[in-house]
């Protein structure tokens, strides 16, 4: 029996390609916002007061973000198979070690606007042997996409990613930017998350030094679903929390570069202007 059992799981590899299924760590949630990915601890705060006052350190990584989302995220992703992803904004490393952690990928390029040291980040890629799957790059802007796209390039090359966070300025022209280039990377069905869209709805944050002035991203969640009703091929689905959007890739062939969700969103076949 076993025999057979064994001779029916290597057919099945490869009638799929010769890969088995990838198969993501469960998270533990110990508290209400703190959890566990096997050796792993995580502390989740959206409080300002909070995570501006600690760090990540030996015992547990710190996640500027809530249970909510982490969690929507992961329900988005459970339906496909995450092996390359890339992390936009890492603030002190601890989306990096989570998206590890949790999915375990051939590939994760995480970009990182500040230069900070992350040593707590550095011991995990090291205790982990995670050296040639995680690489991490700091100084760079999400709006730079010529370095970006040499990145992406060099690290990537052909191969399609499955997932992609952001989680960077939350300023519409920068995500735009990095959105248009990384989209089109995308496999089909592949999830790409805006974190944090919704702040011009907020008062204390649209009044901020930081965001006063400036266009919403709330703007490129509308142009994400006014071309998920126009192209669906494009954009096959985008599914609005309040806290994030993910964004869902259709089957359409798009060049990166010469791809711009300004031009594929459109209301009476005019271009949507920016209203946010």
């Amino acid at each position: 029996m076993s025999k057979l059992k064994n001779t029916v799981s290597a057919v099945l590899r490869s009638l799929s390609g010769g890969s088995e299924e990838k198969k993501t760590q469960p998270i533990v949630w110990s508290e209400r916002n703190r959890c566990s990915v096997g050796d792993v601890n995580f502390f989740a705060t959206v409080d300002n007061s909070e995570y501006h006052a600690m760090t990540s350190n030996d015992n547990e990584f710190l996640l500027v973000k809530t249970r909510e989302m982490i969690e929507a995220e992961l329900e988005c992703t459970s339906k496909i198979d995450v092996r390359n992803i890339v992390d936009i904004g890492v603030w002190q490393g601890g989306s990096v070690a989570l998206l590890d952690s949790v999915f375990r990928p051939e590939k994760l390029v995480a970009i990182e606007y500040s230069t900070r040291e992350l040593p707590h980040l550095d011991a995990y890629i090291d205790k982990h042997s995670r050296q040639e799957s995680v690489r991490l790059y700091k100084g760079v802007s999400q709006a730079d996409i010529d370095r970006f796209g040499e990145l992406l390039d060099a690290e990537f090359g052909k191969k399609k990613i499955d997932l992609v966070i952001d989680d960077a300025s939350h300023q519409y022209l920068e995500t735009m930017l990095s959105f248009n280039l990384v989209f089109p990377r995308m496999s089909e069905g592949g999830i790409f998350v805006i974190e944090d869209w919704q702040w011009s709805t907020m008062e204390a944050h649209y009044n901020s030094d930081y965001f006063e002035g400036k266009e919403g991203l709330a703007n490129l969640v509308l142009q994400c679903v006014m071309a998920c009703a126009c192209r669906p091929d494009i954009v096959r689905e985008v599914i609005v929390k309040n806290h994030s959007v993910m964004v869902v890739r259709g089957e359409a062939e798009l060049q990166s570069g010469a791809f711009d969700i300004t031009e594929v969103a459109r209301n009476r076949g005019e271009i949507i202007p920016l209203v946010l």
